[in-house]
């Protein structure tokens, strides 16, 4: 294999070695150089992917301007004019498909934790640049105790701690406890998906008159937010956001 240059034929020896050291150093942090989490053969260039699988991630451009529901220009859908949610406003920048889905069940299923990195970039990002006010605080969606101790991990947690080291900003992991356990929101329908979270979530102290980002991986119905938001507002929220990585269609 030929070398970018040989120091031994143009150098003396203090300098070949002093040549031979820059090239070490370099050829060490092209080893190191992160590589694409999709592909896993381009370099990583903005949030864990290269250039090329960037383009492959589909954004959620128009949609809702209150709960992100995809459609096809940016305006406030039926559903929120009809029955407005408890939260101010949802922030998803991608939309749950290929490889985004993959991606976030990745982590979420096998314990692929490089993608939470993935998620806050994409969130962190997107929300500085949409201008959006730097909340008081940041809250991960919560699991009961008994689903944390059978995952492992709160994928939502992970994400969360990320934004907020990012911006700055503290996380409170214990604010929004789950009280009990609910059947499945992915087994349900809409309406059940409501009804299966009345009274699931309980706040542990005052938050009057403060701003709350609640994070999550994935928004679907809105339901889990809905309600948190609704337990926060009741404890004094002034204001209750919801950054999701991604929409589902």
């Amino acid at each position: 294999m030929a070398f970018p240059f040989d120091p031994a034929i143009t150098a003396p020896r203090a300098t070949r070695v002093q040549a031979l050291g820059r090239l070490a150093v370099r050829l060490w942090d092209q080893a190191l150089q992160p590589i694409c989490l999709n592909c896993r053969t381009g370099p990583e260039s903005n949030h864990g992917l290269c250039e090329k699988c960037l383009q492959l991630i589909s954004l959620n451009a128009t949609c809702c301007e209150i709960c992100a529901r995809p459609l096809t220009q940016n305006l406030v859908c039926g559903q929120c004019q009809k029955i407005p949610p408890f939260f101010d406003r949802a922030l998803t920048p991608l939309l749950y498909v290929d490889p985004v889905d993959r991606f976030l069940c990745g982590l979420k299923y096998r314990e692929q934790f490089s993608f939470a990195r993935f998620a806050a970039g994409v969130m962190t990002n997107h929300a500085l640049k949409t201008g959006q006010k730097a909340p008081d605080m940041i809250c991960p969606v919560p699991m009961t105790s008994k689903t944390l101790r059978k995952r492992g991990f709160n994928q939502s947690a992970f994400i969360g701690q990320l934004i907020a080291w990012q911006l700055g900003i503290p996380m409170s992991s214990n604010l929004i406890l789950k009280t009990r356990d609910t059947a499945h929101q992915s087994d349900l329908k809409a309406k059940e998906r409501q009804n299966n979270l009345k009274g699931a979530f309980e706040c542990k102290r005052q938050v009057r008159g403060r701003h709350i980002v609640i994070v999550d991986d994935v928004l679907t119905t809105g339901a889990t937010a809905n309600e948190i938001s609704k337990t926060l507002k009741k404890y004094g929220a002034s204001r209750v956001d919801i950054w999701a990585c991604a929409r589902t269609v």
